[in-house]
């Protein structure tokens, strides 16, 4: 069956389900004692042309925003930790969600902080410091800024022709873009920079659309989005490559320097840590009790219990193409979620 009619049969079975009395029997089912956490990555402005699900746009995540305040406790993670500990005193009387936002994107300070100061609503942001020090972007967001053309993108000059770029639109191009991003993230580190440089000079500079977006965030801006009581700052490594990739050393070596970089720029603890591209093992775990971390989230699609370890805390993926019936749906526990960066 073709991508874009799944698309359509499956927007059409989320709208019959994101009815209040199915959502509200969804939450006192499948959400007793379990807490949610929400995963999202940039938030921007909606003229912002980007194809990339792990862009949303401002308008959608306001409208996401209010759902949850009517039917859910927006809580900060370090709140949600003590509940998670004692779940039948924790004196609410709706489920519990968390939202975080991962690597450090300019748009946390710039449309985000604005929304969070509005709704009273408490999010951790997970920043990878190195992209901050160098005022860099990640490889995947350079190429991903790349690739927003308005014509078809061949890639067989590397012998990459196999994905069929901007040949469509929306969610079924991101699931092309998105298997060049996986294929590229199984290379060595060193090897997949040569490789994404050589697709991005092979790309007519012409094709590409003018948008130019996941600027990461300053210091400075950083420092002010630490210093509002609302937010909460995390570790996401610091040069962002996938852990279990790296020697122990190299580990060891990433999370120390960004905790020291994060806690040196906004004069606070970091104690969470989230995983980049989601990949962790025991090794991994034993380092970051090693230097003195708290907890750590994944990117594995589920409902947070008690019965999980404090370094496993799972999350639910949010990106673009999730409409709001899918969303309302996701939340409430009727759905899974998104692989992501």
């Amino acid at each position: 069956m073709p991508h874009h009619l799944k698309t359509v049969i499956k927007n059409t079975l989320y709208k019959a389900i994101a009815i209040e009395p199915i959502l509200n029997h969804l939450r006192k089912t499948r959400l007793n004692n379990k807490i949610i956490v929400l995963m999202y990555h940039e938030i921007v402005e909606d003229d912002a042309d980007i194809e990339a699900w792990t862009v949303v746009k401002k308008s959608d995540f306001v409208r996401q925003m209010e759902y949850l305040s009517k039917h859910f406790n927006l809580v900060s993670l370090q709140d949600a930790l003590k509940q998670i500990n004692n779940p039948l005193n924790n004196g609410y009387d709706k489920p519990s969600v968390v939202v975080t936002f991962d690597d450090g994107y300019a748009g946390n300070y710039r449309v985000l902080l604005p929304i969070v100061k509005s709704m009273n609503m408490p999010v951790t942001v997970f920043v990878a410091t190195k992209h901050i020090q160098d005022q860099s972007l990640y490889w995947y967001d350079r190429l991903i800024n790349a690739l927003q053309g308005e014509e078809n993108i061949s890639l067989n000059h590397l012998l990459l022709g196999k994905y069929r770029i901007n040949q469509c639109k929306g969610a079924e191009n991101w699931r092309e873009i998105e298997r060049l991003l996986s294929d590229l993230k199984a290379l060595e580190p060193a090897k997949r920079e040569d490789v994404v440089e050589d697709i991005i000079k092979g790309i007519n500079i012409q094709q590409r659309k003018k948008y130019n977006g996941a600027a990461p965030l300053s210091v400075k801006e950083l420092q002010e989005l630490a210093g509002c009581s609302f937010v909460t700052i995390g570790a996401h490594s610091h040069c962002h490559n996938i852990l279990t990739q790296l020697s122990e050393d190299k580990v060891m070596e990433s999370i120390k320097t960004s905790k020291q970089l994060l806690e040196s720029w906004i004069n606070k603890p970091v104690n969470y840590f989230s995983y980049p591209n989601g990949n962790y093992n025991d090794n991994v775990i034993n380092i970051l009790g090693k230097i003195g971390f708290e907890c750590s989230l994944t990117t594995v699609p589920m409902l947070w219990e008690r019965v999980e370890s404090l370094f496993t805390i799972p999350r639910i993926g949010i990106g673009r193409y999730d409409s709001i019936d899918y969303f309302k749906v996701k939340v409430s526990g009727g759905a899974g979620s998104h692989k992501i960066i």
